[in-house]
């Protein structure tokens, strides 16, 4: 037996809050599901996991070996917009279980960190006019990685005031976001080895463009000192 842990990280959203309710997590070896969290529903906030955090949805004691799927079980979510709460339409197969691919191994007597990168704005979906939405749907997007064999990028902005969000960019796909912290701390976390441009706006669209930096598994790779113009 080994031990699987499966934590949740989350690129930020334009809303206030969005609340997702996980019913259960399991993991797939050889065609059986093995519960890897089975309790109470969780209603987690997505943009509070954010910035290098990440918090742990389930633990469990499972057989050692190749496990080719993870399946998330969500039952409820909400959005948050101008102080209001809105439903958030789950899709039936997102209630039954959504099926990521996840290809890792469990060693016997040692634990495997698993990431969940919940993409919060890409995973809420309006229906009706794009300023008075009549509806919201939930089509989550999630980038499923081992903790072990990521890196990050991190920087210092000088001038925070206006709300800058942090890109991570590969090739021409934008992989991770973050929002840049008040003092003008950011982390762009659990990134694949690779290569790696970041931008950075904010709402009065000053901008950061860095050339391609490396991430280095286990590394983080500080940008230094940063000034949007």
């Amino acid at each position: 037996m080994g031990t699987l842990e499966v934590s949740l990280t989350d690129a930020p959203g334009i809303y206030e809050a969005v609340n997702i309710t996980f019913s259960e997590i399991s993991a797939n070896i050889d065609g059986e599901w093995i519960a890897v969290r089975n309790q109470t529903p969780i209603t987690v906030n997505l943009l509070e996991w954010n910035n290098g955090n990440s918090l742990v949805l389930g633990t469990a004691e499972v057989p050692a070996g190749h496990y080719t799927q993870i399946r998330v079980t969500i039952d409820a979510a909400e959005v948050v917009a101008d102080g209001n709460p809105y439903e958030v339409t789950v899709p039936s197969g997102a209630r039954t279980g959504l099926k990521l691919l996840a290809d890792f191994t469990v060693i016997a007597g040692s634990t495997y960190e698993l990431i969940l990168d919940f993409d919060a704005q890409r995973s809420v979906v309006t229906t009706g006019p794009a300023n008075n939405p009549t509806g919201y749907l939930l089509n989550p997007t999630i980038r499923v990685e081992d903790k072990a064999l990521t890196g990050s990028i991190s920087g210092m902005l000088t001038n925070p005031e206006n709300n800058p969000v942090a890109y991570a960019i590969a090739g021409s796909d934008t992989l991770t976001s973050t929002r840049v912290d008040t003092n003008g701390s950011f982390r762009l976390a659990f990134l694949p080895a690779g290569l790696y441009s970041v931008s950075i706006e904010d709402t009065l669209n000053l901008t950061y463009a860095s050339p391609e930096t490396e991430v280095v598994v286990g590394s983080d790779n500080d940008l230094g000192n940063i000034t949007l113009q």
